[in-house]
This record gives C-alpha cells, structure tokens and sequence, in this order.
C-alpha cells in the first residue's frame, strides 16, 4: 500500500461534566402612585466541561513543547497526574466568577391613558461547546497510527500481506509533542468563560384612546458582546505577508537532492528537524512562517467568543378590539442589525463560502457587517373575526342542529409584508494559502452596477432556448466585480468587498388564513374542526431556504469565478399549504 492507518484505543471514559450556578434577586419599589421601579440582579456562573478521570487532552498555546525545541505550544493534560505534561487546571479555561447581571425597569402614568416604560438590563448566556464531543478530546489517550510512503511516493509505506507495521508507541502516550507535526484536536481559549451577554435597553409610550384602541411606539436595542464566533484563529499569518507570493508555497523538501533544505528563500525551518516532523502538512515557507509551525491548521478556537452585535429598532403597535367579535392587530418595526458572530454556535467561517466570511483575524474591524437575516422593515396585520352566524348572532339566530351548524365558526388572517435579506458574494478562484485563513471576497467596482436585469422586471428564463442550453441571462454580471485572472488571483488576490453586501433580495409577502369552528356537544366537550391555508395567494419570491424570512443566501449561485455565476437556481419560497384537522377537546 502507498499508505494507511490505524487506531489503537487506550480505553477512556469521555464524561464530559458542566455545572451551572444561578441567583437573582429583585424588588418592585412604589415610588409614587404614578411612578413604578422594578430592580434587580442575577448571577451566573458556568463551569467550563470537563472529563471525569482526566482523561482529557488540548491545545496549551502557552506551555513549552519539547519535541519542538522548546517553542510555544503543547498538548497539555488535563490535571495534575500525568507529570510534566500535566496542564495542572482540569480545563483550558480560567473559571469565570463575574456574571453579575443588573436589571432595571421604570413604567410612569403620565395620566390615566398614557403610560410611559423604560428599561435595562445585561442578559448572560450559557458557555457554548459546539459538536458532538462536549468539547473534549482525548489525543494520546488512543493512536491513530499513520504509516506514510516516502516522500512523494518514492516508497510504499506497507505491504498488506506483510501485515500492519508494529514501530509505533501504544498509548496512553502522555507526551506534549503528542501532536507534533499534525494538528491539535481541540483548543479552547483560555478566556472563553466568560460568558456571552447582552445588553438591551428600550424606551416606549403606550397611549390608550378609547377602551378598545391602543397604540404603543417604542425604541429597542440590543448591544451583544464576546458571542459565539469564529474570528478569531490563532495559528495564521498576517495578510502582509502575501506579498511573498507564490514563494509562500515552496516546499523544504528538494526532490533534486531527496533531502530537506535547510532554508528556503531565507526563510530557515523553526526548529531542527521540523520538516521531517511534518507528516500532515506540507513543510511550506507559509507552514514555516506560522505562529505554531509545528501544527497543521488554524487552531479555531472551538468555544471562542469573541463575535460582536448591535440592534436598533423603532416599533409600532396598535391593537383594536371592535364589536361583533372583531379583533385587529398591527405592527411595523424598522430596524437594523449589525454582527461579527457566526450564525450559529455551529457555523464555520474560514471556509471561502460561509455566510460568518472569509476575513482575515488581522482585519476583524471587516467582520462587523449586516446580518446575514437583516430584515429592515416588517409590517405585519392580524385580523381576527368570528362569523355572526348560529345561536346569539345577527345571522341564522337559531337552535338545535342548524344553529350548532351554522355557528361557532372563526376566520383568522395574518398578512406579512417584509423587507428582503441582502446578498454576499465570494469567489473560489484564489490561491491563497489556507495558513492566512482568508479567502476571496470581491467588492463592486466602483460606479459599476452589478445588476444584469432590474429586480423589478427579473425572469430567469430570459434568453434561455434550446440553442444556447443553459444560458440564460443571469441576474449579476461578473465584469461589475473585482477581477479575479490569472494573474491577479496567481498573486493571491483576497479581495475587499464586505463580508455581507446592502444588496437585497425581493420583499418578501405571504398571506395565511385559518377557519376554525367550534361545536359544543356536553359542556366540558368540544369538537374542533380547523382549516389553515398557509401562502393562500401562492406568492413566490426567490429564496432557497424556504422561510419566511423572504431572502436567502443561495437562490442564486453567488461565486463570481463560475460560470453561472448570477444565475437563479430555481429554488423559491414555500408554495401554498393547506392544512386541514378536527379534534376533541373535553
């Protein structure tokens, strides 16, 4: 065989554990009898996860390792009993013990129909430990033994019939330089306990006109810090340092003379014996330039916290109760949300196509941009009325079988109208080197517009026929964008477009209705039949996700290097959905 592996397991319990601690207090203070303070403080307290036995091994970015002469970096131990490769601490994290979390609140009768409310407070979250594995590893606890050809497949690593090679340390292999050469499995950032919060304050009048009729206007916003993010990666090199160009990718080793070079281009190799120790990476100048050159990989801190946001919103409500069992809802906010944090606590973001993009950590001031699901404006009715028809009402005012028939019946609408989610762009024809942990985002040249057809008038079938295939008109035009040839992208061309534009997608608008009727049959039972129609109209807008949002990331191909580039790729919003149930209810 050219190559081949195996793993041999030192049996490990993997009981990832987690406390969490909580206190609040508060008190509602009378002032006057127009004036009401609601006050209090909580505190929490999450501790990072740890294994039950130990049994737990990470990434010490501060610790000594050994096996590269002493440099920054290690795979540490978690506890005290596994010697000088001992982390002493059961976890990577300082526990943090400062969550104190005040709140205030504030409502004045200015008179008997106008009630003015204000509030604060600092809202904490939970640690996050994204994936299945709680957070933990166990690297050096079992072997994944690698048995490679020599370099550039002068070799092969193994017979099979010979059987597996047995030159390799069965584990536990308890040894900083565990990983030396490869890459680390987890590293948690010492400082990722602290915990994300949320400061959100908001001030609004509620103003009643009659006894049935309110309207309420209020201001919200919303300042969130250290949230879950991945920004932050710690083995990578500063973007200056493209200007090496294409010399960043010469390898140490030199097939001329099947030996390893010293230095290369003036770069030397970290350490003695660095390049030989590289066996999952190839022992590049960009390899040899890193942080931890003795790593593969980024080091993406798996629980780091160090996304940002910031939300303001003006919202107005007003609520009427009319007679004849008629109620009408409506509400308008208009708002926007600005956010360097991930998506979710799962989502990547050094991948060149994630929504969290593609920036460099030396230039985190890019990251903070729209949000992906920004939605400035929704308006949004809600109509409810139940039909004047059976015992009671104006219509078919009587008993027995026509009346239970006739009556009980409700109609329900809720009517969205919304403002579309924008668009981002990127590109997967550059040749940067994964150890910048940057890829492309192309900016709109300036002046230029990127749109082919108008939104207003878009039909992804024009200039489709059987004589062109596929080509039909797309929405975007390549040539608006930051060129990306052959010769740019061969000088690792990254581009400087944001990471989310202020392009949007089409207003989103979607209509609902619900019949529902109601049969009394003793008086602790009803019968419940209902009719929900979803999208009633069958609107479609162009959206691949299918929710209500009314926008989407991937309805059109986005990657401005491929050839279909702008092109719709048929995907829309939900169709109509009807819904029908019946139900007893006692």
């Amino acid at each position: 065989m050219d190559s081949g592996s195996a793993t041999f397991l030192n049996v490990a319990s993997r009981y990832p554990r987690q406390h969490a601690y909580t206190w609040f207090v508060g008190d509602t203070w009378r002032v006057t009898p127009k004036l009401t303070v609601d006050y209090g403080i909580r505190w929490d307290e999450y501790s990072p996860s740890v294994e039950k036995f130990n049994k737990f091994s990470f990434f010490d970015p501060l610790g000594t390792n050994p096996g590269a002469d002493n440099r920054s970096g290690r795979l540490a131990f978690a506890g005290s009993q596994w010697g000088a490769a001992s982390f002493g601490r059961r976890q990577p994290e300082f526990v943090w013990h400062k969550g104190f979390a005040p709140r205030i609140g504030i409502a004045y009768a200015w008179n008997p129909k106008t009630v003015i409310r204000a509030g604060y407070g600092i809202f904490y979250d939970q640690a996050f430990y994204p994936g299945w594995g709680g957070g933990m590893a166990q690297d050096g606890f079992y072997t994944n033994a690698s048995f490679s050809a020599a370099p550039y497949g002068q070799s092969a690593a193994f017979i099979l019939s010979q059987g597996l090679p047995q030159n390799f340390q069965r584990p536990p292999v308890i040894d900083s330089s565990f990983d030396n050469g490869r890459g680390v499995s987890i590293y948690r950032p010492f400082d990722a306990n602290r915990l994300p919060y949320a400061q959100q304050w908001n001030v609004s009048i509620e103003r009643q006109f009659t006894s049935d009729f309110y309207i309420n206007a209020a201001y919200v916003a919303n300042k969130g810090t250290r949230l879950p993010s991945d920004n932050v990666p710690i083995n990578v090199l500063n973007p200056s340092l493209l200007s090496i160009g294409s010399n960043l990718n010469k390898s140490f080793w030199d097939p001329k003379t099947q030996t390893f070079l010293d230095t290369v281009d003036g770069v030397p190799q970290p350490y003695p014996g660095w390049a030989q120790q590289m066996t999952a990476c190839t022992p590049t100048v960009a390899q040899a330039l890193l942080p931890y050159p003795q790593y593969c990989g980024t080091m993406q801190g798996e629980n780091e916290n160090a996304g940002s946001s910031t939300y303001h919103a003006f919202q107005l409500k007003a609520e009427k109760r009319m007679s004849h069992g008629m109620y009408l809802l409506g509400s308008y906010t208009w708002s926007k949300l600005l956010t360097s944090a991930s998506d979710n606590t799962q989502s990547g973001s050094v991948t060149w196509g994630g929504v969290n993009g593609v920036i460099s950590p030396f230039e985190r001031s890019r990251n903070k941009s729209l949000a992906s699901d920004d939605v400035p404006q929704i308006l949004s009715l809600t109509y409810i009325y139940d039909l004047p028809f059976g015992p009671g009402q104006r219509f078919a005012n009587r008993g027995g079988i026509v009346g239970k028939a006739l009556g009980g019946w409700e109609m329900s609408n809720i009517f969205r109208v919304s403002s579309g989610t924008p668009f981002f762009f990127r590109s997967n024809k550059c040749n940067v080197p994964g150890q910048f942990a940057e890829g492309c985002i192309p900016g709109i040249l300036p002046g230029a517009n990127p749109f082919v057809q108008s939104k207003s008038s878009f039909d992804p079938g024009r200039g489709c026929s059987p004589a062109h295939g596929d080509k039909c008109a797309p929405l975007f035009i390549v040539s608006a964008f930051e060129p990306c040839n052959d010769v740019t992208c061969f000088n690792f061309y990254s581009g400087s477009g944001a990471r989310i534009t202020t392009l949007r997608y089409w207003p989103y608008k979607n209509h609902s209705l619900a019949l529902i009727k109601d049969t009394k049959i003793t008086g602790r039972m009803n019968f419940q039949i209902r009719a929900e129609f979803f999208n009633l109209w069958n609107w479609h807008i162009f959206n691949a996700t299918g929710d209500s949002r009314g926008g989407g990331s991937q309805a059109f191909t986005y990657d401005v290097s491929s050839a279909d580039f702008g092109k719709w790729n048929g995907t829309v919003t939900s169709p109509r959905n009807i819904q029908v149930g019946a139900r007893f209810e006692f």
